[in-house]
């Protein structure tokens, strides 16, 4: 009788915990993707940060790697969303980064990600 009653518990539990795991990130807006990426991205990896880009961006692994020690860096920001653009700026008022995201298949992914370079010619 216990088992009758466990098995199916048991299932359902396993169910509900890898129910949504190998689905990939669905962006909304460009504000979403950009608040995602802030706040996950100590947990991002280059692989699963790649599903968040474009089939034709350029945006490669050091991009990630500059995007992830810029926001250790600067945990606190600003930001200004002009249409599918957003430029991020530290408390300060300097730009951090800038992306641009395009609408792929419904939804949006990241198709550019730039760093100012400030002192360079």
């Amino acid at each position: 009788m216990k088992v009758r009653i466990f098995l199916p518990i048991l299932i359902i539990i396993c169910f509900i915990l890898t129910g949504c795991g190998d689905q990939t990130l669905v962006v909304r807006t460009p504000l979403e993707g950009d608040s995602y990426i802030r706040n996950n991205i100590q947990e991002l990896n280059w692989p699963m940060f790649s599903t968040l880009i474009s089939k034709n961006s350029n945006i490669q692994e050091d991009d990630f790697l500059n995007l992830q020690q810029t926001l250790t860096e600067f945990p606190h920001t600003r930001y200004i969303l002009v249409k599918d653009e957003l430029f991020r700026f530290n408390p300060r008022g300097q730009m951090l980064y800038y992306t641009d995201w395009i609408e792929e298949d419904g939804y949006y992914k990241l198709d550019l990600l730039e760093f100012p370079r400030y002192g360079s010619n």
